[in-house]
């Protein structure tokens, strides 16, 4: 089953998508998101143990876990456009004790899981940053660009080959 919610405020399109609308603790859940032309995007997800904050790309998914859900996981998407923004929630209860579910080998997500997340989406975007800024610059910039980065590098190459 899929659940989709769609806000259409502003001019930009936002889409928030999860998998399943109730798990069992301990289980995974796939969220999905698109935006269109967003100057921001965060993907806030609230277990009702942690809050975490992650900026995420134009679109893209995210497995997460419910190890330590209480009743429910809300994620809500915030896209800022200029001064405005908007978002979208969706919801998920997850269902089984209020004690804590040990996850199963290889199921567990630890710090280092949850940082290599965070540097995927912060890297994700600044390509996506990367690109858009490439394509609109001049050929002249794109060239300036590529002088400033290349002559330190072979200055470089040029002091260890030495």
């Amino acid at each position: 089953m899929c659940v989709s919610l769609k806000n259409t405020i502003m001019a930009s399109q936002l889409s928030l998508t999860v998998d399943r609308k109730s798990v069992s603790k301990g289980d995974s859940v796939t969220v999905s998101w698109t935006s269109e032309l967003p100057d921001s995007l965060v993907l806030v997800i609230d277990d009702g143990d942690t809050v975490q904050r992650v900026q995420v790309p134009d679109s893209g998914n995210r497995i997460c876990w419910t190890n330590r859900a209480q009743n429910a996981v809300s994620f809500t998407l915030i896209s800022t456009v200029g001064s405005r923004k908007e978002s979208v929630t969706a919801k998920v209860k997850v269902k089984g004790s209020s004690k804590s579910v040990k996850p199963s080998v290889g199921g567990e997500i630890g710090k280092f899981q949850l940082w290599k997340e965070k540097m995927q989406a912060r890297l994700a975007v600044s390509r996506a940053q990367f690109s858009y800024a490439w394509a609109s610059m001049k050929k002249w910039q794109k060239l300036l660009w590529i002088v400033m980065w290349t002559l330190p590098l072979v200055l470089l190459l040029t002091l260890i080959l030495k």
